[in-house]
């Protein structure tokens, strides 16, 4: 009995449950708040939307090494303002250092030749070349007693001719040995040729020039600042191998005295765009931030998108063109260097072409515009040659 009575109350039960169930889930959920309200969309005027990332002045700067190496010093640190030329960080260099030792021995060994040639002759040299001299004439002063005695007592018959001949030559010997010592006094007291100093003092700039290379080898090892700016990211550590390819660049450095916002405009909205006009930036998804742009200048080369926002109406076949505004001074404890935002530019509005539907496409694409440079195509009869009389 009482089997009968709950079952059908239980299904009742199951039945308005499903149904209350069932209106309360067709009712449209209430759209949750963001935690940021979003800064909202131009509603009067017609505007170009952009994709801005903020940037140092002179753009960021990757710096990497010249020579691989291991690191050795890391002279800066994250934020450290540098100067033009001041070092960042140092890669091994006893290998050069001990190659610069060899170059400075040659280069000293060099300059040595040169002051030895310039000081010639010694005083201690002369004296040997004149002792020689008076041997050499001593021994002609010889040679020439035996000659006249031996031609004294060939012409009596008591000598013979080879003995004659013996003496001459050595007379004539005698005097060839005084004019060549008497030669080397001359050249030892006149110095040394100039054509030999010549020689030495290329040698001596050889030296200096490959010395001078090893000096610029090594401070190639020395990584400095290229510009004057702040240290914006340092990813070099000490003992790291510095290679000459890297996933990351080592430093970035940027000038951010004045920062600059580079802003993508999309190939179908260039033509409405003008460098003339008024553009702002605001934060990222916030209605307050805003900050008034300056125009610096185009880069005129278009280049695929990069930057995707992930709208599902976004096209990634598309190309953009790069715009670079300036922000306001003062603004670098609001905005920093890599951060996104988002730009604003305003439309003139003879800029924009109310021939043109929604997805550019001419309304009238063979009507010649006012002021326009198409020519309307000739009519048949136009085109029909003229009849003449036969």
């Amino acid at each position: 009995m009482f089997t009968r009575r709950i079952v059908p109350i239980l299904a009742i039960a199951g039945v308005l449950y499903s149904i209350i169930s069932t209106v309360i889930g067709a009712r449209p959920a209430e759209p949750s708040k963001p935690v940021l309200e979003p800064h909202p969309r131009p509603s009067k005027e017609r505007m170009l939307a952009g994709s801005g990332l903020v940037e140092a002045r002179r753009e960021n700067i990757p710096i990497g090494v010249n020579v691989p190496g291991v690191v050795i010093e890391v002279l800066v640190k994250r934020g450290d303002h540098v100067k033009v030329g001041d070092p960042l960080f140092r890669t091994d260099d006893r290998d050069i250092q001990g190659q610069m030792g060899v170059k400075r021995a040659q280069l000293e060994s060099a300059k040595a030749q040169v002051h030895r040639l310039e000081a010639a002759p010694r005083a201690e040299d002369l004296p040997p070349l004149e002792a020689a001299v008076q041997e050499a004439q001593a021994r002609l002063n010889d040679a020439e007693t035996s000659l006249g005695r031996t031609q004294h007592l060939h012409d009596r018959r008591a000598a013979t001719s080879s003995d004659l001949d013996k003496d001459r030559f050595t007379y004539h010997a005698a005097a060839a040995a005084l004019t060549r010592a008497k030669a080397e006094l001359d050249r030892a007291r006149k110095g040394t040729w100039r054509e030999d100093i010549s020689v030495a003092k290329a040698a001596v700039k050889l030296a200096e020039s490959e010395l001078s290379n090893m000096q610029i080898l090594l401070n190639r090892l020395t990584v400095r600042a290229p510009i004057e700016g702040d240290v914006l990211q340092l990813n070099v550590r000490l003992g790291q191998f510095a290679a000459m390819t890297w996933n990351e660049p080592m430093i970035v450095l940027g000038d951010i005295n004045r920062l600059h916002v580079r802003v993508d405009i999309d190939e179908n909205d260039v033509p409405l765009f003008d460098k003339a006009s008024a553009a702002m930036a605001y934060m990222k998804g916030r209605s307050l931030g805003r900050f008034p742009l300056r125009f610096e200048y185009i880069e005129p080369y278009m280049i695929p998108k990069q930057s995707l926002t992930g709208s599902s109406s976004e096209r990634v076949d598309t190309r953009v063109l790069r715009v670079v505004y300036s922000l306001p001074d003062g603004c670098q404890q609001e905005v920093y260097v890599g951060q996104q935002m988002d730009v604003y530019i305003r439309v003139p509005s003879e800029r924009w072409d109310a021939t043109f539907d929604a997805v550019g496409r001419p309304a009238a694409p063979f009507e010649t515009s006012p002021g326009g440079t198409g020519r309307q195509p000739e009519s048949q009869a136009e085109r029909a040659p003229e009849k003449t009389d036969s």
